[in-house]
């Protein structure tokens, strides 16, 4: 009874992680009296750029997995070594140590808040090692999981679209929606022009006069995090769609696939859409050259599945076709997507520069938003006044904790590309496996999935999910599906 407590802890967290996202900042005098010590001890003027977060905090999700960890031990479910030292997570363990000595050894090693911002980044690596232990024993649970996922994603589209459409929250505190509205500073916001002002004009509750447009960012705490999060349940609604054997379960799924490529749209977010594309491409690629995995009704579903987002994706178009033309980078290049790329291309410099200067170790883990950049060439004084961070993982690890930390890092990506090898495709695995090459698609422009805690419980929990996907249950192990006609789950789950 215990473990079965555990089990639906760990899929609550798995489910439920975009509503838990609550933030609390703890020992706000601590947090002060670290920033004046190093103020006094600083080697250089030392100021907090506006975008750095000073407080030492801790969010939900975290005491979440802390009770997880507990509880895993206490049941005997996991052991020490086999949490920190299986084959995959023995390089993020390692990281961290790399991490705490890239402080240690830094120019930020009196700023003892560093340190504390190592243990969160710490609890998403045990979220990964949770995740991927605990179903590997119970692989059949998965798929289920996968559906309550799906109909989170569902009440998540709704509050994306209301927030569209509304222009503000909604009002939803407890389910940790952010309250924002576009006249607030730093809101993710687009231009409202002469071509897409005309949808707004009908809306009575939409003042006259505005100026600009708020994209939707559902229970995230930015748009771009939360179309991460739709790619998600996109490749996510694929697989299920194509093996479900209810009919109404996939009369749903056909409407609820369009619903979600409209909700990508509408978060206007160019790295999460196009690697939601890419990672597509891909699916279907994969799938079609291995589609021998499927049954013929499977096969079926996939053909249909084709024609089901060309058709969602050509809607969503049709639809905002006048807003993505006021956002930009989509279907024309305007001086709102300029700035974003030219600040992208400032930020890889400087990462490139920092990591090329500080090559092993890096200039410390937390330090990118607070780095002195006039210290490496007078040049670039003043580069990120703001506390802007690198907008790519690679380079924002690279430039932190050096080659060692970025190694490791590489280290642990390759430990699970490696299950592939003489594995067969499963509908399952090519789901989660194209969810896992969207993410390392996404790093290449963005830096939520590092940074923000909900962006590294996405990473760490849909990775851990995929190298779980690989592990052979055993038989007495073996539950049904809710959608299986009584066959058993170890054919469902697709081993």
């Amino acid at each position: 009874m215990r473990k079965k407590a555990l089990y639906l802890f760990s899929a609550l967290l798995i489910i439920l992680f975009p509503f838990l996202n609550f933030f609390y900042k703890v020992f706000r005098g601590v947090s002060v009296s670290f920033v004046h010590y190093f103020e006094r001890h600083a080697s250089f003027n030392f100021q907090i750029p506006p975008l750095f977060q000073k407080y030492i905090h801790f969010y939900f999700t975290d005491f979440w997995i802390v009770g997880l960890m507990i509880a895993a031990f206490f049941l005997k479910e996991i052991c020490f070594k086999e949490l920190f030292f299986n084959r995959h997570s023995c390089f993020l363990t390692l990281y961290v140590g790399v991490a705490f000595l890239s402080i240690l050894f830094s120019i930020f090693s009196n700023y003892f808040y560093q340190y504390t911002t190592l243990i969160n980044l710490t609890l998403a690596f045990i979220s990964f090692h949770l995740i991927y232990l605990l179903f590997s024993k119970r692989t059949a649970l998965i798929v289920p999981i996968l559906w309550a996922f799906v109909a989170i994603a569902t009440l998540e589209c709704l509050i994306g679209i209301g927030q569209f459409l509304a222009q503000q929250s909604l009002g939803l505190r407890f389910l940790s929606e952010p309250q924002i509205t576009p006249y607030m500073e730093n809101i993710p916001i687009y231009p409202l022009t002469e071509g897409n002002r005309a949808l707004f004009d009908k809306l009575p509750w939409i003042p006259e006069g505005r100026t600009n447009s708020l994209r939707c960012l559902g229970t995230f705490d930015h748009p771009n995090i939360f179309g991460a999060y739709l790619s998600i349940a996109l490749f996510i609604s694929y697989m299920l769609f194509i093996t479900t054997t209810k009919k109404g379960y996939k009369i749903a799924l056909f409407f609820l696939i369009p619903l979600q490529i409209i909700t990508l749209g509408l978060t206007f977010s160019r790295g999460p859409i196009f690697a939601w594309m890419i990672g597509t491409s891909a699916f279907f690629i994969i799938g079609f050259v291995k589609r021998k995995i499927f049954s013929e009704k499977e096969r079926k579903g996939f053909y249909l599945l084709t024609l089901l987002i060309s058709a969602g994706f050509f809607l969503a178009l049709f639809v905002l076709f006048e807003q993505l033309i006021a956002r930009g980078g989509f279907i024309n290049y305007n001086g709102i997507t300029s700035g974003s790329d030219s600040g992208r291309l400032l930020y890889y410099h400087l990462a490139l520069m920092l990591f090329i200067s500080h090559p092993i170790l890096g200039i410390g883990f937390n330090g990118y938003s607070l780095f002195p950049y006039e210290t490496v060439h007078p040049f670039f004084e003043g580069a990120n006044a703001t506390g802007a961070l690198a907008h790519n993982i690679y380079l924002q690890i690279a430039s932190e904790t050096g080659a060692l930390g970025l190694i490791l890092f590489f280290l642990f990506i390759l430990s699970i590309l490696l299950l592939i090898r003489k594995r067969e495709v499963t509908p399952l695995r090519l789901a989660l496996g194209s969810i896992f090459f969207t993410f390392l698609m996404l790093g290449l422009v963005d830096h939520f999935l590092w940074t923000y805690t909900s962006g590294r419980l996405m990473f760490f929990i849909f990775s851990a999910l995929f190298a779980a996907s690989f592990s052979r249950e055993k038989q007495e192990h073996a539950l049904y599906l809710p959608n299986s006609n009584k066959e058993p789950a170890h054919r469902m789950s697709f081993h």
